[in-house]
């Protein structure tokens, strides 16, 4: 009897203390300091936290906290001591915290989880918590509910070959490797696989071809801070891209078309995105044609069509038809600048040239060439260049008597009688 007796209190202590010891021995997904919420309730949110992170292989914790930490730490660093090393959560997930004396709530993502809570995600947990029943045990399992619908709808890993392969919606490095051939992010599932598919071929012929990775991100919210303006989004843009590794060679060449789906009319963010030498060819006015004549039509059609695959399909095709023509018409410009713009120097040079030397005209009168004073002449000389002689043969009579002399061509005198 005094066996069965011990045996009952040993079974009733550690009824009664197996939250505390489970708490102290680590791994406990909600925590409640503030004893809040009662401890078969807690059994039971910590079994639903168990099977959520078993089953999305992310760690998702609740932790109700008092404010005896703000002296020494912020309620993040908090976070991260109670999740990192008393509970020994982890690597992988990603806890919200509720100070209720402090009237402060954070949530804070570990390894994977960094990519998928968003500050428009950790608010969609928040509200569910914070809006829902009228205990902490209902906010609480409020929430847990909010992140298994969410996690469920998220594309998930499939290493197989399957034409249903979607993206993980955690990314890691390997995911976006050069030799992964995936440039497709859809973080909504509204890509099919096999959308996903063709459209990871044409990026990687694009690779091939252009030297310069393309990628399609398709979002649901972009975080508010983030939405803001154009230079908040290209930073969150900018965060994506080299934080998961993207782009190709040493320089990163790569471009991102963003998409967010998720917003209402008027709202939804859609951005190019260029780095690398990639901007040398896009820069904003090239990708500001793209976008406003081929594909923000496509965008808003979409919205009511459905067909988001065409959006992410002509934008590629576009891609590598703008690229051709931007790259002959700056080759047609610069041999315009080598042959034409010497030609039109020489041209005006000669030009010039001509006009100066047209100095003489016809003059009808001498009065150019005589001096003011007159002319006056000083000499005359008279100068024969030329003489002429004429010679002509006077004939004698040879019968005729009497003496006389006679001459001759020859100058020769000669008598004679016989």
């Amino acid at each position: 009897m005094k066996k069965i007796l011990i045996a009952l209190l040993a079974v009733l202590f550690i009824t009664v203390l197996s939250p505390h010891m489970a708490h102290a021995a680590g791994k406990d997904f909600i925590i409640d300091d503030l004893d809040k919420i009662n401890e078969s309730s807690m059994v039971e949110l910590n079994k639903y936290a168990q099977e959520i992170s078993d089953t999305y292989q992310l760690d998702v914790a609740f932790f109700l906290v008092s404010n005896a930490y703000s002296s020494d730490h912020t309620l993040q660093e908090h976070i991260q001591k109670l999740y990192l090393n008393t509970q020994g959560l982890g690597p992988d997930g990603f806890a919200i915290a509720h100070d209720v004396e402090g009237k402060l709530w954070n949530i804070d993502s570990f390894g994977k989880a960094k990519q998928i809570i968003t500050d428009k995600i950790a608010d969609r947990f928040w509200d569910a918590y914070s809006e829902t029943g009228d205990t902490y045990y209902e906010g609480v399992w409020a929430y847990l509910e909010e992140v298994d619908d969410f996690l469920a709808n998220l594309p998930v890993e499939n290493t197989t070959s399957s034409t249903n392969k979607k993206p993980p919606y955690v990314v890691d490095k390997s995911y976006f490797a050069a030799d992964s051939g995936n440039y497709v992010f859809d973080e909504t599932g509204t890509l099919t696989g096999a959308q996903i598919e063709a459209l990871n071929e044409k990026a990687a012929a694009l690779l091939q071809k252009r030297e310069c990775a393309v990628y399609i991100w398709i979002v649901d919210l972009v975080p508010e801070k983030d939405a803001r303006t154009i230079d908040a989004l290209e930073a969150y843009t900018d965060r994506f891209y080299f934080g998961n590794n993207l782009g190709y060679g040493a320089d990163k060449n790569g471009i991102v078309l963003l998409l967010e789906i998720g917003d209402v009319p008027g709202e939804r963010d859609y951005l190019f995105y260029t780095n690398g030498a990639c901007t040398s060819v896009f820069n904003n006015s090239n990708r500001e044609s793209l976008l406003d004549d081929e594909i923000v039509p496509l965008f808003k059609s979409a919205f009511s069509n459905g067909n988001f695959y065409k959006v992410a399909s002509t934008f590629l095709d576009q891609v590598d038809s703008k690229w051709t023509s931007i790259v002959v018409s700056r080759l047609l410009f610069k041999l315009a600048v080598i042959i034409l713009v010497p030609f039109f120097i020489a041209l005006i040079v000669c030009s010039t040239w001509k006009r100066k030397m047209k100095t003489a005209v016809l003059a009808r009168t001498a009065d150019n060439y005589i001096p003011a004073n007159g002319f006056q002449l000083t000499e005359r000389t008279d100068q024969f260049l030329y003489r002429t002689t004429t010679r002509t043969r006077i004939e004698t009579d040879s019968s005729s008597g009497g003496g006389g002399s006679s001459s001759s061509s020859s100058g020769r005198s000669s008598g004679g009688k016989v």
